[in-house]
């Protein structure tokens, strides 16, 4: 096998919209498919899995930088001056592209499509970095052999 070829953290990349996430620190990225027993009578084993969803989920955490914000970046919505400001700003807030790209190639490891942010969390403690972490929701995602 040809050396040289594993992912690391190192040489990962997390771009939104095709912009690198700036200290980006951990990304996980979860594809499921949702399969539900079907059941019958008179039969005591499972007669077959049936689909039924498909879901992604990517969750992300980077440093938190002074005067970069979620907001300022455009990617969530900001708050406004009254509560109707604040919803037409969370529904006119458009979707993203989240990409996960090897650095040292330069190959697109993953695509996640129609991504928009759900939650973000900071913790501030007394003797450490502060980080933000960051989920998603998206509609699906594309990998290596799909792009």
């Amino acid at each position: 096998m040809q050396k040289g070829r594993i992912l690391t953290g190192a040489r990962a990349r997390f771009l939104l919209n095709g912009q690198k996430v700036g200290y980006a620190r951990n990304v996980n990225l979860t594809e499921e498919i949702r399969y539900d027993p079907v059941e019958v009578l008179d039969n005591i084993e499972i007669e077959e899995y049936a689909p039924i969803s498909y879901s992604v989920r990517l969750r992300a955490s980077q440093f938190r930088i002074v005067g970069e914000t979620l907001k300022s970046l455009g990617y969530f919505p900001s708050i406004g001056a009254n509560s109707e400001e604040h919803l037409s700003n969370i529904l006119t807030t458009g979707v993203l592209t989240a990409t996960i790209e090897d650095s040292k190639s330069g190959k697109i490891i993953a695509t996640v499509e129609q991504v928009q942010i759900s939650s973000h969390n900071w913790t501030i403690d007394s003797r450490g970095i502060v980080g933000e972490d960051v989920e998603f929701v998206a509609f699906r995602v594309k990998d290596e052999s799909e792009i």
